[in-house]
C-alpha cells in the first residue's frame, strides 16, 4: 500500500465531524465508538460501563487491551485510542494545559482548529509534550518511553522532557522521535525514507513510517482505516 493510500485511510477514519460539546465540563469527553476489550475508570478508581454516549470527566483513565475507542472531546476534537494503550484525560485549565496523557500505546488525533488567543491543544507523554493548534497526527509511546510523532495535516510542535530544551516543528508528511531526557530528533520526510528503504537490495515495500536505525530493519504496519494495528518494537 502506498503512503498516500495509508494517509487517506487515516483521514477517512477521523473525518466524521463532531460538534463541540460546549455544555460539557472542560477536559471531558464522550465515547463515540469502541471495539473489543476496553476498560474505563473514573477519577475515584470506579470501573465504568463502556457504552456509546458515556461522558468521561477529566482524570478518567482509558486502557485498551485488544480493543480501540474513539472519543469526542469537549472542544470538538477527536481522538482514536488504539489497542494496548493507556491514556488519562486531563483538564487543560490545570498545569501546562494538557488535554490528555499517553503513557503507552498509540493514538490518532484530529484537533479542532484554534482561533485567535484560544489555548493550544497539548498531549503529554513520558518523554515529550506535543502542541498543536488544529491538525491530524499520530502519537505513539513504546515500553521504553520513546515517543514518536507523525503528522498528516497542519503543524505540530514537539518538545522533549524535562522542559527547557529545544523543540522542533513537524510538518505534514514528516515524523520525529523523542527519547527519554533528550531533545526531539530532526523531523524526517516519510516519503523519502520509504523510497530509500524500498530501494535497498532485497528490500520490500514499506507501508508507512521510516525505518528506525536503532532497531531491526522492519517496516511499520500501515494504518488502513481498521481499528487494529501493529505496535512499534522497543
Amino acid at each position: 500500500m502506498k503512503l498516500l493510500t495509508i494517509l487517506a485511510g487515516i483521514l477517512i477514519l477521523l473525518a466524521s465531524q463532531s460538534p463541540a460539546q460546549e455544555s460539557l465540563p472542560i477536559g471531558s469527553a464522550i465515547v463515540a465508538d469502541f471495539k473489543g476489550e476496553v476498560s474505563l475508570h473514573s477519577l475515584s478508581g470506579d470501573a465504568l460501563v463502556v457504552q456509546n454516549g458515556l461522558v468521561l470527566d477529566a482524570e478518567s483513565t482509558i486502557q485498551t487491551a485488544k480493543g480501540t475507542i474513539l472519543l469526542n472531546l469537549q472542544d470538538g476534537s477527536q481522538v482514536l485510542i488504539k489497542s494496548q494503550s493507556h491514556v488519562v484525560l486531563k483538564s487543560p485549565q490545570v498545569g501546562i494545559g494538557l488535554y490528555l496523557e499517553l503513557f503507552i500505546g498509540k493514538l490518532l488525533a484530529r484537533v479542532q482548529k484554534r482561533m485567535g488567543e484560544a489555548p493550544a491543544f497539548r498531549i503529554g507523554t513520558p518523554s515529550a509534550v506535543i502542541t498543536v493548534r488544529g491538525t491530524r497526527f499520530e502519537v505513539e509511546v513504546t515500553k521504553k518511553q520513546r515517543t514518536y510523532v507523525q503528522v498528516y495535516e497542519g503543524i505540530v510542535e514537539v518538545r522533549g522532557l524535562p522542559a527547557g530544551g529545544r523543540s522542533v516543528l513537524v510538518w505534514p508528511g514528516f515524523s520525529t522521535q523523542v527519547n527519554v531526557d533528550r531533545d526531539p530528533q530532526e523531523p524526517r520526510n516519510l516519503a523519502e525514507e520509504i523510497r530509500k528503504f524500498n530501494e535497498r537490495p532485497g528490500g520490500r515495500e514499506m507501508e508507512a513510517g521510516p525505518p528506525e536505525t536503532e532497531r531491526p530493519a522492519q517496516p511499520r504496519t500501515g494504518e488502513s482505516g481498521e481499528h487494529e494495528s501493529e505496535g512499534r518494537p522497543d
